[in-house]
C-alpha cells in the first residue's frame, strides 16, 4: 500500500474541484444556449407578428384585431425583455465561473509542477545514492586487492 504525499492529495483535491467547476461551466453553457434559442424564437415571433400586422393594416383591419395584435406584441416584448435579462444573468455567471475554472486550472498545473520537481529531486537523490554506493563498493574492492 503506497502512502500519498501531501502534494499528491492536494493535487487530487484540486483536480476534483477543477472537474466540478468544469461540469458547472458546461451546464451553464448549455443553459445559455437554450436561453439564446428562446430569445431568438421570441424575436422571430415579434418579427412575424409585426409583418402580419403591417400586411393586414394595408388592407384595412378592425380595431379589435389591431388591438389584439398590439397586445400580443406587447406581451412578446415583455417576454423578450425578461429573456434578455435572463441571458445577461447567465453571461455574468458564466464569466464568474470561467474565472473560477482558470484559477482551478492554474492550481492543478502548479501542483503538477511541484510534483514533477519533487520527482526529479528524488530521482537525482537516488542516482547520487546509487553512485555513492557504487563508489564505496569499488573503493572496497580496490583496497581489498592491494
Amino acid at each position: 500500500m503506497s502512502h500519498k504525499s501531501v502534494l499528491e492529495v492536494l493535487k487530487e483535491r484540486a483536480t476534483v474541484q477543477l472537474d466540478n467547476v468544469s461540469q458547472q461551466l458546461a451546464t451553464l453553457q448549455n443553459e445559455r444556449q437554450q436561453a439564446n434559442a428562446q430569445q431568438q424564437l421570441l424575436q422571430h415571433y415579434r418579427h412575424d407578428y409585426q409583418q402580419l400586422l403591417r400586411h393586414e393594416s394595408e388592407g384595412g383591419i378592425y380595431g379589435y384585431r389591431r388591438d389584439n395584435y398590439h397586445d400580443f406584441l406587447h406581451t412578446v416584448e415583455q417576454a423578450l425583455s425578461a429573456q434578455d435579462a435572463a441571458v445577461e444573468v447567465l453571461d455574468q455567471q458564466q464569466h464568474h465561473l470561467l474565472g473560477d475554472w482558470q484559477q482551478s486550472r492554474k492550481k492543478v498545473n502548479a501542483l503538477q509542477v511541484l510534483l514533477e520537481r519533487r520527482h526529479q529531486r528524488d530521482t537525482l537523490s537516488q542516482a547520487r545514492a546509487q553512485q555513492k554506493s557504487n563508489d564505496e563498493f569499488a573503493t572496497r574492492r580496490f583496497q581489498g586487492k592491494e
